[in-house]
């Protein structure tokens, strides 16, 4: 298959960088590329949500780009959605913290400083696909992760 230039944008608001990769290459090596470009996202899950063409495309990591409609000269924007208290949450960094997680739970509201917040996740990458995060902590995110954030008063 012919090698295809692609328009990535790596982050929000940045200008997009130029790849070139095989149209045959699948889902999972174009997360690499893009990854490799700059994009601060978690690793892919079984399946990816990629914005081709402004145009929301799930794909499933093994198949082949040129099976998802991306073509030469596309722009592709790669982002991850989590899930924190059953609600699907765009992601496009590497890790998420405590404090986003809570931010993330009670918005639009701002967090209650008089609460503490219990977070589980399951669903995490290969070394870490359940436990717990405590106050100042992170952890590495991948796609389609699963949070609960649980309110908790100080006592």
């Amino acid at each position: 298959m012919p090698e295809i230039e692609l328009h990535v944008h790596t982050h929000e608001g940045a200008e997009p960088k130029l790849i070139k990769i095989s149209s045959d290459a699948t889902v999972e090596q174009l997360v690499k590329e893009i990854q490799a470009a700059g994009a601060a996202i978690g690793e892919p899950g079984e399946e990816i949500i990629l914005w081709v063409e402004n145009e929301e495309i799930t794909c499933r990591k093994g198949h082949k780009i040129h099976e998802c409609r991306i073509k030469h000269g596309h722009h592709v924007h790669c982002h991850c959605v989590i899930i924190v208290n059953t609600k699907e949450k765009r992601w496009d960094k590497k890790e998420i913290s405590y404090e986003e997680l809570v931010i993330l739970s009670v918005s639009p509201n701002k967090p209650d400083p008089n609460i503490l917040y219990s977070i589980t996740y399951s669903k995490g990458p290969e070394h870490h696909r359940e436990g717990s995060l405590a106050k100042g902590k992170s952890v590495k995110v991948k796609c389609g992760m699963i949070f609960n954030v649980y309110p908790t008063n100080k006592s």
